[in-house]
């Protein structure tokens, strides 16, 4: 008896093993190391099955990324869509950003800490339509920080524009900071405590941002 077509669901079951095999190489011992070979023995399959699914270890990169980004967008638009006051909004969204660095750190490292090709390395090639996708479900996440800011403070034009693009980054930059000592364990070399810090740290970063628009409505001129 011939064998049966595979279901919608068994594709996508297997698309996602390749996918987490392949992260787990790229964790275990970098992007350079990683083969369709590889991925491959280590899933008990041949490599020609592989390329059924993905065209080059490259196309499977990027799909991690974009996996990575639509669960990091998913989560963040969860935990705060229902929220109308900005503040709730904030301290919902860098909860969840943290929740999913802390639950997630194979993801986050090969979204934000490990060196692997990214938009601007495939600009010019075959795969760029996939990588400026990536790119965009990136942006996405970002976005859902940058809105809010833009309609809290006050004014318009492109000094507002880049004071909130700063702002925003500069937010970020704590945000992650907080997520890769975490998950690296440094801060559990220096503090007795450190899920107490990370909460009272995610508190402060909040309030700091808060100071902006206060300073604002005492007229002071930031941009």
């Amino acid at each position: 008896m011939p064998k049966l077509p595979m279901t919608k669901e068994e594709i996508e079951n297997t698309r996602g093993r390749i996918l987490d095999t392949a992260l787990n190489i790229i964790i275990e011992e970098g992007f350079n190391n990683l083969s369709v070979r590889k991925i491959a023995s280590r899933l008990g399959i041949t490599a020609t099955t592989i390329y059924n699914y993905y065209t080059s270890k490259d196309e499977i990169n990027l799909m991690i990324r974009i996996r990575g980004f639509e669960k990091l967008y998913d989560l963040l638009t969860k935990r705060s869509v229902a929220l109308k006051e900005i503040e709730d909004k904030y301290k919902a969204m860098i909860r969840a950003y943290v929740e999913f660095g802390l639950t997630y750190p194979s993801y986050y490292d090969i979204m934000f800490n490990l060196h692997t090709p990214k938009y601007l390395d495939y600009v010019g090639t075959e795969i760029e339509p996939l990588a400026y996708q990536e790119k965009q479900n990136a942006l996405k996440c970002i976005s859902l920080f940058i809105e809010p800011v833009k309609a809290y403070i006050p004014g318009r034009g492109k000094k507002k524009d880049k004071f909130v693009l700063y702002q925003v980054v500069k937010f970020w930059a704590d945000l992650h900071g907080l997520v890769t000592l975490t998950n690296s364990r440094l801060f559990h070399e220096v503090l007795d405590d450190v899920d107490s810090f990370v909460k009272e740290r995610s508190s402060e970063m909040i309030e700091n941002f808060i100071h902006i628009k206060d300073s604002f409505d005492n007229g002071k001129k930031l941009f």
